[in-house]
């Protein structure tokens, strides 16, 4: 970086001033690489965290991926169980009902029928 205005045109006999003018771009110009590196640094240094960041990140995904993917058929297949349970519960009280149902039926038909067809059967 040249910082103009300050530099002003040597004159033959003015070279020990000439030496001095020309130290100030080049200090500056020092200056200025020592920020761009600086930046650099800088922008590695938030590159490398992000990085880590996503890489924890990325990790704890695949562990909960496993994870989920392990509990998942354990979940259908409990599921299918509870399923089986309910309809197993539910004919069970359909039998039960068709059970009562057909002893009430048969004790008013013996209700109708004569004792001598009851002891004949």
């Amino acid at each position: 970086m040249f910082i103009y205005g300050f530099q002003r045109t040597p004159k033959k006999r003015d070279y020990k001033n000439l030496k001095s003018f020309t130290i100030v771009p080049i200090l500056f110009n020092s200056i200025g690489e020592v920020y761009k590196s600086l930046m650099i640094i800088g922008m590695e240094l938030i590159l490398s965290d992000k990085k880590i960041e996503l890489e924890a990140k990325i990790q704890a995904l695949e562990v909960e991926k496993a994870t989920l993917q392990e509990e998942i058929p354990r979940l259908r297949e409990k599921l299918t169980v509870l399923k089986l349970e309910h309809h197993a519960q539910a004919l069970e009280n359909e039998v039960s009902s068709l059970k009562a149902e057909r002893s009430n039926l048969e004790q008013e038909i013996a209700s109708y029928t004569s004792p001598q067809e009851t002891s004949l059967t």
